[in-house]
C-alpha cells in the first residue's frame, strides 16, 4: 500500500526531480518555495504528513501504520535520503533510486486544462491528466505559482482500481530552512534493506 500511495503522491506533488522532461514542458512546475500539511485519503484510510519544497529540493514527511518516514530528494546533488526518525538513521540513495522509492516516474501523459477552481480557499487551475498506458487518470489543481494543491486520481493495478486524493492545507509560501533538505548530523547511516522502502514497510 505504501508504494502505491507514494507513486501517486510523487506523481502529483513533486518537484521536477520526479517528472520527466516531456512532462515538465506540459505540467506547470513550482516557481516559489513553500510548505504545507498534506492529507492523503484512500479506501484504506487517511494519512497525514507535510511537504517542504525549494528549488530542486523536496522533503516529504508521512505518518503511516504507526511509523513516520521522511524522504528528501535533491535534484541539485543528484541524490536522496530516506530518513527513519524513530531510529535516528538514514539511507543515502542515488537520485534514480530516490525517485524510484518515492514513486515510479510516469513517462507518457496527456494534460488538459479544465478551468479555474478553488481549493482550501486558494485559487487554482484544474487539469485533467491521463496516463497514456491507461494505468491512472484524474485531476490536478495547480496554483499560479505552479504548486499542486490537490490531486484526485484513480489508478489500476490489474483488476483492482484504487482512488487516492491528496490535498495540501495550510499552504505557506516563503523561504524554507536549508537544514530540512539534509539528514541531521546526529543520524547514522542505516544498513541496506534490500527491497528499499517497499521491503522496509513489508517487514
Amino acid at each position: 500500500m505504501f508504494k502505491r500511495l507514494s507513486i501517486l503522491g510523487c506523481l502529483a506533488l513533486s518537484l521536477s526531480g520526479c517528472i520527466s522532461p516531456v512532462e515538465a514542458a506540459t505540467l506547470p512546475m513550482p516557481t516559489v518555495e513553500y510548505s504545507a500539511d498534506r492529507i492523503i485519503e484512500t479506501a484504506q484510510g487517511s494519512f497525514e504528513g507535510k511537504i517542504f519544497a525549494a528549488k530542486d529540493k523536496e522533503r516529504t514527511e508521512t505518518s503511516m501504520q504507526g511509523m513516520q518516514s521522511v524522504m528528501i530528494l535533491r535534484k541539485d546533488q543528484q541524490l536522496g535520503w530516506m530518513l527513519m526518525p524513530a531510529q535516528r538513521m538514514y539511507q543515502k540513495l542515488d537520485f534514480k533510486q530516490a525517485q524510484q522509492q518515492s514513486g515510479s516516474q510516469p513517462n507518457d501523459v496527456e494534460i488538459t486544462e479544465i478551468g479555474s477552481d478553488t481549493v482550501e480557499g486558494i485559487a487554482a487551475t484544474k487539469y485533467k491528466m491521463i496516463m497514456k498506458d491507461g494505468s491512472a487518470g484524474g485531476f490536478l489543481w495547480i496554483t499560479s505559482e505552479g504548486i499542486t494543491v490537490k490531486m484526485d486520481m484513480l489508478s489500476k493495478d490489474g483488476r483492482d482500481k484504487n482512488r487516492t486524493t491528496v490535498t495540501l492545507k495550510n499552504l505557506v509560501i516563503g523561504p524554507q530552512d536549508a537544514a530540512l533538505f539534509d539528514p541531521p548530523a546526529d543520524y547514522k547511516a542505516m544498513p541496506s534493506f534490500g527491497g528499499g522502502m517497499k521491503g522496509l514497510f513489508n517487514r
